[in-house]
């Protein structure tokens, strides 16, 4: 008998908000976990949200169109046509057991214990690469046919997340004509970490600022500075600036202070490819944050801003008008309870997410409280296996849970997730610290600033000067 080899049906898995794992929940971003809500409350009648009029940015519960605590504007109310038909998941390979944690063949949920420190995340495979998850978003929002560009494109970002390409050769390569690049790399532009894709340092700068002028929350100057000034910013000529926009030279500082502080020069970096990320949305997601640290009475006091915002319940009742369809007393029940139990299951996904991040966060806080009373000189060394051997969690659950993350400081500053565990912070600010000690006249090479660091007790080769002084936006020797 001779055997013939038979193509395997392949099935593609689209994953809506229904087969969302605690797993996935947790790494997603704020902006993502509105429109899996939105979308779970789509789909299932038994799902009922309630949600409450509280601040994004600081949590403050609103009763006007401004916030009374920080001053920010409500966001704008979105009605449920224009929510996204779908939201569609990376598929990773814990989808094959996902039965294990959800029964729908049995309507009700599988036999373990919410209580144990189960964690589903230990199953799942190592996190995607940047270059997988730009493709991926850019799946969404280009045309059938333009996945070429897209792999073009983002195969030829350098680790700076920089085109080192033109877009006329990757046209001529590809044979399309070069508006259709233009129109992918745009595409491209909107993407998280913002400024991907850009071809100069201007041109990365300036696509955070368009992102963050839509928000109302970087200042007019910072833009015409990258745009007009950049060259002048870098030699550090303030005040032939202030004279030429007719402005003080405190205003000059004030924008470049912001500059420094809320754009980062090479958006590559603020990826890692031991995490898993997926911040998606194009509206500057760094803006929102996850947790809230205050400063109380008896010391720091974490917030999670979704827990104050959303109420969720399940509604059995919703269920019965909408099963009419159902022909027998048995179907309609396998109907009710199945749309039920998901409702159940979704709810304890979230408030697992709450629980997580609160864990996690407050155990970050308690490590770094110097940081927090003193400034980013006294940010102490710290990993996420310390953190996920502290709570006993698996360092793949602590990673999820701070990517993609970001807290406001009780100073009113936001800061990623990911800076509590960057030793390196405190080491640049003094780097800062040197460089801006310098003599009128006399500017310090590299070399002579590593010497420096080494004699305020920092060894540090002369090639990581330049580093950190390039990632801090400061010119050399020559350009200050």
């Amino acid at each position: 008998m001779q055997l013939q080899p038979t193509p395997r049906p392949e099935h593609v898995l689209r994953v809506s908000a229904r087969l969302i794992t605690s797993s996935t929940i947790l790494h997603l971003s704020v902006e993502e976990l509105e429109r899996a809500i939105n979308q779970e409350q789509l789909e299932n009648p038994a799902f009922e949200v309630e949600e409450q009029r509280v601040c994004l940015f600081c949590g403050t519960r609103m009763y006007g169109q401004s916030c009374t605590t920080c001053g920010h504007f409500a966001q704008p109310e979105h009605s449920m046509s224009e929510m996204p038909n779908s939201l569609e998941l990376p598929v990773e390979t814990a989808w094959s057991n996902a039965q294990q944690f959800y029964d729908f063949d049995n309507s009700g949920f599988a036999e373990f214990d919410w209580d144990d420190e189960f964690d589903p995340l230990a199953s799942i495979a190592a996190g995607e690469t940047l270059a997988e998850i730009l493709l991926r978003q850019l799946e969404t929002l280009i045309a059938p046919g333009d996945e070429p560009i897209a792999e073009q494109l983002v195969g030829n970002l350098n680790e700076r997340g920089y085109l080192e390409v033109g877009v006329a050769e990757i046209a001529e390569h590809l044979h399309v004509p070069v508006e259709r690049v233009d129109y992918v790399l745009s595409q491209l532009h909107t993407l998280e970490p913002l400024g991907i894709g850009a071809r100069s340092l201007q041109e990365c700068l300036l696509i955070q600022l368009q992102a963050l002028s839509e928000q109302e929350t970087s200042p007019p100057l910072a833009y015409t500075l990258v745009h007009s000034y950049l060259d002048k910013v870098g030699r550090n000529q303030l005040h032939e600036i202030a004279h030429e926009l007719k402005v003080t030279e405190q205003e000059v500082q004030q924008a470049i202070h912001y500059i420094r502080t809320m754009l980062h020069p090479f958006p590559a970096h603020t990826y890692r490819e031991e995490d898993t990320y997926s911040r998606v949305v194009n509206d500057a997601t760094y803006m929102r944050p996850d947790v809230i640290i205050r400063k109380g009475d008896t010391g720091f006091e974490v917030e999670i801003v979704e827990e104050k915002r959303y109420r969720f319940r399940v509604n059995a009742g919703t269920v019965g008008p909408l099963s009419s369809s159902v022909n027998n007393y048995e179907e309609v029940q396998r109907y009710i309870h199945h749309h039920s139990d998901r409702a159940r299951f979704f709810i304890d996904c979230i408030q697992r997410r709450w629980r997580t991040l609160k864990r996690v966060a407050e155990l970050v806080v308690e490590e770094q409280r110097e940081f927090l009373e003193r400034g980013v000189r006294f940010l102490h060394p710290l990993t996420r296996a310390e953190v996920a051997m502290r709570l006993n969690l698996d360092e793949g659950t602590v990673s999820r849970a701070t990517i993609n993350k970001c807290a406001l400081l009780p100073n009113g500053r936001l800061m990623p997730f990911s800076d509590f565990f960057d030793g390196s912070l405190g080491v640049r600010d003094v780097l800062r610290e040197v460089i801006l000690s310098e003599e009128p006249g006399r500017r310090l090479s590299d070399e002579e600033l590593a010497r420096l660091m080494h004699e305020r007790g920092i060894p540090m080769a002369r090639r990581t000067v330049t580093k950190y002084r390039e990632e801090m936006g400061i010119g050399s020797s020559r350009e200050r």
